[in-house]
């Protein structure tokens, strides 16, 4: 039994397509779980900053992670101060501190704030430890806060020793549950790496605002419209230019904030990185002026690096964080950037090279709006995310986003072909051209010898007789369309 004709079109788009598609997604697949995160429902941050006498200690907590590790709901409490001396009172219980010569430290705790950052709700409180006139810079910290009330938890430990160099010093588990802090403290530029590579694959506004400005990287603006694009190397260039943008503004504000040079309140910032996915969306429909995505990326480019700031404030870097810190943390965001760009845009390219991409660009670009609109509410405090659980489980499964998207532009490419192959079978044999026989459509026959317009008739010439007449001539197709809404 011979083979269905569309299996050879089948393996020979699918193997190339699985070639890249696979490797770069296991390379995903595998970065993303291997650090904590610094800041998320997930993960506790410890900031421990080693002075001459005292060690002071800043636990920072979401308050939703707090509130199911305690059973209350101070999510829902404006007044920090009817709740702040439980919440010191249970820190203080699963926070211990002790000196080389096994003298456990006494605490102060004060200074207890909410705050909101990276969009999450969060409380982190300050205890001021006394060594007793021990070495301040020798310690064992324990420390089992949420952790035992939530085994998954993992607080991270960000040490700031007596000459003010910064690391991260470990993480702690159900499993492990205290460290070592001494001389021998790593440098955590590896740290700090992992950290900006795991804040952009963790967070789905950054991602989606970069993916949805990539939609119209394989096309071009003429006449207010989107049109396929000449080739790969255009493409290839318009997506450097959204990169490049998009790292020139982030790159700008985020050693601006971590210096010390720009202060924004972390919640207007959450809402405009809604709008920045908003407006890309809205460019992805109908171009808002020609290159009008490096202007976005480039522009709100500004806006996102202001929010990977609120990252190295939450690890207790703000305002004091080193030009190697800057860089190393730098390099993890451009690396998770390039990541999702190589994973995504063959997929994007093959399908633009369909006539199915509009509608595929469209529904990306309805996707990216009705997330953005869901962020923009949840942020002002008008109506919870209705799409959290499905960003979560995107972020929490980025193989089957990838794996997806390279899914449906296989698709695109064989339905084109299949379309194609139709339309080029139709028969061109020299027939009648009117009467039952003929593949013409009946309106043809009907004018078949009315002059056409804006030509005279012409004359019949002399034949000679019996001669055959003039073959008919085959109709045209076009199974591509020259012009895309």
């Amino acid at each position: 039994m011979s083979s269905p004709p569309w299996r050879p079109r089948l393996r020979r788009a699918l193997v190339p397509a699985a070639g890249l598609t696979v490797p770069l997604a296991a390379g995903l697949v595998l970065l993303t779980p291997g650090v904590a995160s610094a800041h998320s429902l997930e993960s506790s941050t410890l900031s421990v900053v080693v002075g001459e006498e005292s060690v002071e200690t800043t636990v920072s907590v979401a308050l939703e992670t707090l509130d199911r590790a305690l059973g209350t709901a101070y999510a829902s409490e404006t007044d920090v101060a009817s709740y702040a001396d439980a919440v010191t009172a249970y820190l203080g219980e699963h926070l211990t501190v002790t000196g080389a010569d096994g003298t456990v430290w006494t605490g102060t705790w004060h200074d207890v704030v909410r705050e909101s950052v990276e969009g999450i709700e969060s409380l982190s409180a300050t205890v001021t430890l006394d060594p007793a006139g021990a070495d301040p810079s020798a310690f064992t910290l324990a420390y089992d806060g949420v952790v035992e009330a939530v085994p998954s938890h993992e607080a991270v430990v960000v040490l700031t020793d007596a000459a003010g160099d910064i690391s991260t010093a470990g993480v702690l588990t159900a499993t492990d549950g205290s460290l070592r802090v001494g001389e021998a403290a790593p440098t955590g530029l590896a740290d700090l790496v992992g950290y900006g590579l795991h804040h952009v694959l963790e967070g789905a506004d950054h991602l989606l605002f970069l993916l949805t400005l990539l939609l119209v990287a394989p096309l071009v603006v003429r006449a207010g419209r989107w049109e396929r694009g000449a080739g790969l190397l255009p493409a290839l260039r318009r997506v450097l230019g959204v990169v490049s943008a998009f790292t020139a503004g982030h790159s700008l504000t985020l050693v601006a904030a971590a210096l010390g040079g720009v202060t924004v309140p972390s919640a207007p910032v959450e809402v405009l990185i809604a709008v920045s996915v908003g407006v890309a969306a809205v460019h992805a429909v109908r171009p808002l002026a020609r290159r009008g995505e490096v202007l976005v990326a480039g522009g709100f480019g500004l806006v996102h690096g202001l929010a990977f700031a609120g990252i190295l404030t939450d690890l207790g870097l703000d305002g004091s964080a080193s030009v190697p810190a800057l860089l190393a943390f730098n390099v993890g965001v451009e690396l998770a950037q390039l990541a999702a760009v190589a994973l995504v845009v063959p997929s994007l390219y093959l399908a633009s090279r369909t006539r199915w991409y509009p509608a595929l660009r469209l529904a990306g670009a309805a996707v990216a709006l009705a997330a953005a609109t869901g962020w923009a509410l949840d942020r002002l405090g008008v109506l919870a995310d209705p799409l959290a659980g499905v960003e979560e489980a995107a972020v929490a499964h980025p193989w089957v986003v990838v794996v997806g998207l390279a899914a449906v532009a296989l698709a695109c490419r064989l339905a084109d072909r299949d379309g194609a192959g139709r339309a080029g079978s139709v028969s061109v044999d020299a027939g009648p051209a009117t009467g039952p026989g003929s593949r013409l459509p009946a309106q043809r026959q009907a004018g078949a010898g009315r002059p056409q317009r804006g030509r005279p008739p012409l004359a019949p010439g002399p034949r000679a007789a019996g001669a055959p007449g003039p073959a008919p001539r085959a109709p045209r197709t076009h199974p591509h369309p020259q012009g895309w809404p």
